[in-house]
């Protein structure tokens, strides 16, 4: 079987964004897990993960989780949202880099994602970038030509935008 270029690019640019889209889950589930109960088993485990059973990567990562949980922990109230994207943004940056790095780790980040998740107290929910989260049910809703979305990564327009009013000219 032949694949096309179109088609190998294709599979490549939903590789990628699916590991764009771990490496964002990962970031937020380190920043969720750092003020939790659930913290010390997501700090062996990311650890592990980042050092790659090299004991100087392993030491820089546990230098820059402790310094995360302490950074949350000392946050005041007013600062503790800023302070928490700007962790996030950092840690999504480091686990999308690990992943581009070596993308045979996708399957073991997922596994400690998802154990940490799971540890994670329930209602307890935290969302990056442009997206949306929630303890129970979102409604979204667009009216009057409006358009309404969860998530929106680049320019939005409705579909049939409308042309100029004749009535003005």
């Amino acid at each position: 079987m032949v694949r096309s270029r179109t088609g190998e690019r294709k599979e490549r640019a939903m590789l990628a964004g699916s590991l764009v889209g771990l490496a964002s889950l990962a970031g937020n589930t380190i920043v969720a897990a750092a003020t939790t109960d659930a913290w010390e088993a997501a700090r062996r485990g990311f650890v592990r993960l980042l050092g790659r059973g090299d004991p100087d990567r392993a030491k820089a990562a546990e230098r820059r989780l402790t310094e995360t949980r302490e950074q949350l922990s000392g946050a005041a109230a007013a600062e503790l949202e800023p302070t928490r994207s700007a962790l996030e943004a950092q840690w999504v940056t480091r686990m999308a880099d690990l992943l581009e790095e070596d993308p045979g780790l996708e399957a073991d980040m997922r596994a400690l994602v998802d154990e940490i998740r799971a540890a994670l107290p329930g209602g307890v929910v935290s969302a990056a970038g442009h997206s949306v989260a929630a303890g129970r049910d979102v409604n979204i809703t667009a009216s009057g030509g409006g358009v309404a979305a969860g998530v929106i990564h680049g320019n939005v327009a409705p579909p049939d935008p409308p042309g100029p009013d004749p009535a003005i000219s």
